[in-house]
């Protein structure tokens, strides 16, 4: 391993944030690879992909470890045989993802995401209530998540309540048409071919012009008004002066 990587890791495990005793819950280079392409450039800072994530970020980029933490953690969980074990990586998923929804701003665009996987987290600790209000927040902020409407499906199934899973696939079916998964589940709980039409995105509002006034019943016609015209002034003749002799003598006698 080179030094630069060496470092890296180093760097990368404190910021992870976690305590000495679980040091080896820093992502390995497999873990990392499964996590998304922000949480590589975040742990490489400096780097250009750091610089373009944090651009399209802003702010809220500072606080992403916590999700890629939270990520990684969630998807370890999966291959754990114990209880014990699985139960508190859960737990610092959850921890993870509470972090973000509390730091970043209201307006980030992966809230929905952070609450989809905060409630698949929940679902696993068997803490339903809480798990079914994170998916829903989730698909109200961004009903383009198929996962959420499965985990939400699967909750209300397990609680024996078929009717509500098909009704909760078959609008995840409505707005992510052709996702595979959410087809398969539809089947199985009953729903019939074809799949659910999709949701048509409404048409943008196209600007109107408001329609000319009708003229009120009895109106008078319009009063044509004649050009103005002008006349010039008439000519007049200068007096005469002088006499016939001397033209130009005012006081000589005619």
């Amino acid at each position: 391993m080179t030094l630069s990587k060496a470092i890296g890791w180093t760097g990368l495990a404190a910021l992870f944030a976690v305590p000495a005793a679980q040091a080896a819950w820093a992502p390995t280079a497999a873990e990392m690879a499964a996590l998304p392409a922000y949480c590589g450039a975040r742990f490489n800072e400096g780097s250009e992909a750091f610089k373009t994530w944090r651009s399209t970020m802003g702010g809220d980029f500072i606080h992403i470890h916590h999700y890629c933490a939270g990520l990684n953690f969630l998807n370890r969980s999966y291959g754990m045989s114990s209880t014990k074990d699985r139960q508190g990586t859960l737990g610092g998923a959850v921890r993870e993802f509470d972090y973000v929804l509390t730091h970043a701003s209201p307006e980030f665009y992966l809230r929905a995401e952070i609450l989809m996987n905060r409630g698949v987290a929940l679902s696993q600790l068997k803490r339903p209530g809480e798990a079914i209000a994170n998916l829903n927040q989730a698909i109200e902020k961004n009903p383009e998540l198929p996962r959420a409407w499965m985990t939400l499906a699967d909750m209300y199934d397990a609680q024996k309540q078929r009717a509500k899973a098909l009704e909760t696939v078959t609008e995840g079916l409505r707005h992510n048409p052709g996702t595979r998964s959410l087809q398969r589940r539809y089947t199985e709980l009953g729903g019939k071919l074809p799949y659910p039409e999709p949701i048509k995105p409404e048409p943008p509002a196209q600007a109107t012009t408001p329609p000319m006034a009708e003229p009120a019943a009895g109106a008078a016609e319009p009063v044509e008004t004649a050009p103005v015209q002008t006349t010039d002034a008439p000519e007049t003749t200068a007096p005469k002066i002088g006499s016939p002799t001397n033209p130009y003598c005012r006081f000589c006698p005619d």
